[in-house]
Parts: C-alpha cells; structure tokens; sequence
C-alpha cells in the first residue's frame, strides 16, 4: 500500500469540566463564593478549562448556570450581564495564544432588588470556528444598570463540555 493511501483514524477525546466544585447539596443548590458588584462592569466569574492536552474541537458544549440577587435595602434596580469564552493554549512550538473573547450568547438585562434574584441557565454549543482549540477560559461579566450593590454567583451543575481529536505535541 502506499504511502498516500494509508488512513490515519484519529479518536474523539471527550472531556467536561464543573465549573462550580463542592459537596453534594441536601437541596443541589451549591455554588461558587460570591461576588458583589454595582454600576461598574465586573468579572464574577472566570476559569480555565484545560483538559491537560491541547485539542483541535469538533465540539463546544456548555450549561452555565448563574444567580444574582440584589441587597440594598428596599431599591429594585437592572442587571446586564453576558457570558464569554476564548480559546488558550499552548500552540505546537510552545507559544502560548489567547484568543478574543466571544459572547456565548447576547446580553441580558433582568430585575433584581432586595430578596429578588434572577436565576438563569444557558446551555447548547457554541460554535467552533470562533473558538478552535481547547483549553478554553469562560467567564460571566455583570454590571448593575440602576443597582448599587449586586451579589452573583455560578451555581454547581455549570460545565463546560469539549470533544476534539488531540494535537500532537500540546
């Protein structure tokens, strides 16, 4: 046979990682430590998801579930919050490459006020031709829009979810 005719048959690698780590919950309602933010934007959230390979995805899966509540006496006010990835890896020749940060989905602006919270999840996949190899950063960006003092937090079933064929060499 040759050599033009042989076929190289590369695996699929799966790997999913919990955003939110810790014990299981009489109630499943465990989440990450809290952070507060106002009318600034802020980083409630960040983390690298790095399967300890470099990976070229075919698939970029994620459920990304986060709570804000707001606590400032009797005020209700809006949030605005959105949540992004970028890939960053260890390219072949050993250069690091971080790239652009791409919403996962738009913007969105919810009611908060004093024992009022807002809990969503998103979840599907994200294209990956914006973001073509792993390991990537997700993180949650939230600012108060009339809301001084806002709490947020990610909740324990969040995951990131990457199925790719590995990269020699990474």
């Amino acid at each position: 046979m040759k050599t033009s005719q042989i076929r190289r048959i590369e695996a699929l690698q799966s790997y999913t990682e919990h955003l939110a780590n810790g014990l299981v919950a009489t109630d499943g309602g465990q989440y990450t430590g809290v952070v507060t933010f106002g009318t600034t934007a802020t980083e409630v959230f960040n983390k690298l998801v790095d399967p300890g390979f470099g990976l070229s995805l075919k698939e970029l899966e994620v459920g990304l579930t986060q709570k804000f509540e707001g606590l400032n006496g009797s005020f209700v006010g809006s949030i605005s919050y959105y949540w992004q990835v970028r890939p960053e890896y260890v390219n072949q020749v050993g250069t690091k490459v971080t790239g652009t940060y791409i919403n996962i989905a738009g913007t969105y602006t919810k009611g908060v006020g004093t024992l009022t919270t807002s809990e969503d999840t998103f979840s599907g996949y994200i294209p990956v031709g914006s973001v073509p190899n792993a390991p990537v950063r997700a993180r949650l960006m939230a600012q108060g829009l009339r809301a001084a003092v806002v709490h947020g937090k990610i909740k324990n079933n969040s995951y990131v979810r990457m199925i790719g064929i590995v990269i020699p060499g990474t």
